[in-house]
């Protein structure tokens, strides 16, 4: 399982290392789409990505994920 290089301290107390995960990867999933992510959406989709990259830096991941859902298929047909 992933594990921060430093504890996040979110009031006042250290996140265990699936809630850093999420934390982490939530919060630069956000930053890469500016912000314009529903919150709702982005949970669901971080615990479904969770199950296959908890021992994956959750910024790599968010990095990933973002690039592949704004991959489009080009052709070059005509």
């Amino acid at each position: 399982m992933w594990t921060p290089d430093k504890p996040i301290i979110i009031a006042g107390s250290a996140l265990p290392p699936a809630e850093a995960w999420w934390h982490e990867f939530r919060s630069a999933f956000y930053d890469r789409s500016q912000g314009a992510v529903d919150r709702e959406w982005l949970d669901a989709f971080t615990a479904a990505l969770y199950a296959v990259n908890a021992d994956q830096d959750p910024r790599k991941a968010a990095e990933v994920a973002f690039l592949t859902l704004h991959f489009e298929f080009s052709s070059d047909e005509n």
